[in-house]
């Protein structure tokens, strides 16, 4: 099973704090369904505990997203060591392969070091690691022309909607003209 995961954070470098994360378990090929689905908000205090950092301009950049986004993240936070401790667990009862972020340089490495932190490994191997981007390059996919549901920046959204995008340019690349 393919699984995409979104991170919301305070920063953008690993070691920075998470906010919240949303996964989703779907299949590259196949039918649409409803898939299922992963979501946690982080308590920040845990993250600062555990040494991870906030970055000023991250902050600002936050102060500037609507108040429908902020409100997702500020409800049943829960202290990272149990988030991490979850999405591990859900990931390998998922049957969880190959993990799928939006740029192969953000989310995962992130992940990885609050991973690290509280005393974790995450269940994937490092050569299962997906970019969405690179696979939207490859099929000429600009995931701006796929209609998105829910509010920009809310993991769990963002993360459905990039499973969206992944599987239209799947199909593309495998040059299925139907939706």
């Amino acid at each position: 099973m393919d699984i995409m995961f979104d991170l919301e954070t305070w920063g953008t470098r690993p070691g920075s704090a998470i906010r919240s994360i949303g996964a989703v378990a779907f299949e590259l090929d196949g039918p649409d369904r409803e898939w299922t689905t992963f979501y946690r908000n982080v308590e920040d205090h845990s993250c600062w505990l555990a040494g991870l950092r906030i970055e000023p301009a991250t902050v600002d950049w936050w102060k500037q997203q609507k108040a429908e986004t902020q409100a997702l993240m500020n409800t049943d936070k829960r202290p990272l060591v149990d988030v991490v401790q979850d999405f591990h667990r859900w990931f390998v009862d998922q049957s969880g392969l190959c993990i799928w972020c939006q740029g192969a340089g953000f989310d995962e490495p992130i992940w990885m070091t609050c991973s690290k932190v509280v005393g974790h490994v995450p269940p994937w191997k490092f050569w299962n690691v997906r970019d969405t981007r690179t696979i939207y390059h490859l099929s000429g996919l600009d995931p701006r022309s796929i209609t998105r549901e829910g509010p920009a920046h809310g993991a769990l959204h963002d993360a459905l909607y990039q499973v969206k995008c992944v599987r239209e340019a799947r199909r593309r690349l495998n040059g299925d003209t139907k939706r």
